[in-house]
């Protein structure tokens, strides 16, 4: 088949993605975005490679029962939902058929029947945060999101997937930055000033922070034009704006917040209460997206890790202390170990106001520095590494100290998976593995797994 071509097709599986996957009678593999498992329908080759093709769906023979009318005007376009044709029940099966695909295709090994993913409280207006690519269109900015597999910015006025306090940020940016007169960045080009426009909102405290990413540090008279023509209008609607900062990214690449940031307005901080914990971070600091379900998350991650007898935790990649303090209601002391020099700023604040200093003892710095000087004693390791999951020095590092188990979580079924299979080496069998929807119309889901050590 060549590109341009149609072909009917059956739909077997989901792609961690969020394509439906289906293969022609001659075998090649086919993802379709916009498609469900178990739908008969046309597709149209877009894309075609030696080993697979991407096609857009056609006509619908027969549609999967949980076929449904997407809520957003920009779904289709805008490359931040994948789901949203699903009915919230599918979409909840197809996050267990990823992790559970996953275990199959790279652990390889018997595991555990896996958990009905646990749903969340609001199937929309869930994220505490974005961040807006900003581009440039007839001299002037636009604000949005990245297309599909791609870096052309979808222009949006709204997105209902953000708060309900917030989601018609991104026009009042857009009209902020051409207020402002100060130039976009060109990707291409490395011209321009405004990369992106980071907003973070608290559910319980209805603090905002807004961050602006520059790709050079601003001058005198740009922070003037700033505090002078962005600042006024994102204080007059939102009157719990607490905050507005500036980070300097220069690099060159995809990455979204640089090491710098630079306080304009308020203290650089925003706070927001988990359970019975409330937690101070800033711009650069990771903070689930999604609190309601985070506290599910956590509290589950703390049951697992919790002993009889209270014992102590290891604790790696703690960030700002989230899931710190609720495992310190299940043990008798905590040894948190993160790299972020801001976020161990922030943890340290965090565990003072909560009055868990006492309890929690922090380590800064990689955990491929710490993991080595642990003496034998922790009963649990509790790991919560960033989507590339674990190295194998810290998985070999948590297998040397011989803990009974291992709660790992995780935002990548894949790597997990990988991880998963090396912890098998080490001598630790998953016992019990559980998944989270935190993103709700999205294809992405953050699972769970406790491993214990055979023979104990």
């Amino acid at each position: 088949m060549k590109t341009g071509e149609s072909i009917r097709l059956q739909m077997e599986k989901i792609s961690s993605d969020g394509s439906a996957i289906a293969r022609t009678p001659e075998g090649l593999v086919v993802f379709v975005p916009g498609a469900l498992p178990g739908e008969d329908l046309e597709v149209r080759l877009s894309v075609r490679k030696k080993e697979y093709a991407i096609g857009s769906p056609g006509k619908i023979y027969m549609a999967n029962p949980g076929r449904t009318e997407p809520f957003c005007p920009y779904y289709g376009t805008c490359g931040g939902c994948q789901l949203q044709h699903a009915d919230y029940n599918l979409q909840r099966e197809l996050k267990w058929s990823i992790v559970n695909d996953a275990f199959a295709r790279i652990y390889k090994n018997p595991y555990p029947e896996i958990s009905p993913c646990s749903g969340s409280p609001l199937e929309k207006n869930y994220r505490n945060k974005t961040s807006f690519p900003v581009g440039g269109r007839s001299g002037a900015a636009i604000v949005g999101y990245y297309s599909r597999r791609s870096h052309d910015i979808v222009e949006t006025v709204r997105c209902p997937i953000m708060a309900k306090d917030v989601e018609e940020s991104p026009e009042l940016f857009a009209y902020a930055l051409r207020s402002s007169g100060l130039a976009p960045y060109n990707e291409k080009t490395g011209k321009g000033m405004i990369r992106h426009i980071i907003l973070r909102y608290a559910f319980s405290t209805k603090d905002i922070l807004v961050s602006i990413v520059t790709a050079k540090k601003a001058s005198k008279e740009e922070k003037k034009l700033i505090l002078e023509k962005i600042l006024p209008p994102l204080k007059e609607k939102y009157e719990n704006l607490r905050t507005l900062t500036l980070n300097y990214n220069p690099s060159r690449g995809n990455i979204i917040v640089g090491k710098n940031t630079e306080t304009l307005s308020g203290d650089g901080k925003i706070e927001e209460d988990l359970g019975p914990f409330r937690f101070r971070y800033d711009t650069t600091a990771f903070f689930q997206v999604n609190p309601l379900q985070a506290v599910r998350l956590y509290e589950k991650a703390a049951e697992m890790a919790a002993t009889e007898e209270n014992d102590p935790v290891l604790e790696l990649y703690s960030g700002i202390g989230t899931l710190t303090a609720f495992l310190s209601r299940h043990s008798s002391s905590v040894t948190a170990v993160e790299e972020w020099g801001p976020s161990v700023e922030r943890m340290r604040e965090n565990m003072e106001r909560n009055r868990l200093s006492g309890k929690v003892r922090i380590a800064a710095g990689p955990v491929e520095n710490h993991i080595r000087s642990f003496p034998k004693g922790f009963r649990t390791i509790v790991v919560d590494p960033p989507r590339t999951g674990c190295s194998r020095e810290v998985l070999a590092g948590m297998t040397n100290l011989e803990p009974e188990k291992i709660v790992y979580v995780s935002c990548n079924p894949a790597t997990l998976a990988r991880d998963a299979a090396l912890l098998l080496e080490g001598g630790y069998e998953p016992e019990e593995i559980c998944c989270f929807d935190m993103f709700p119309q999205t294809v992405h889901v953050e699972s769970i797994a406790l491993f214990r050590r055979k023979n104990t």
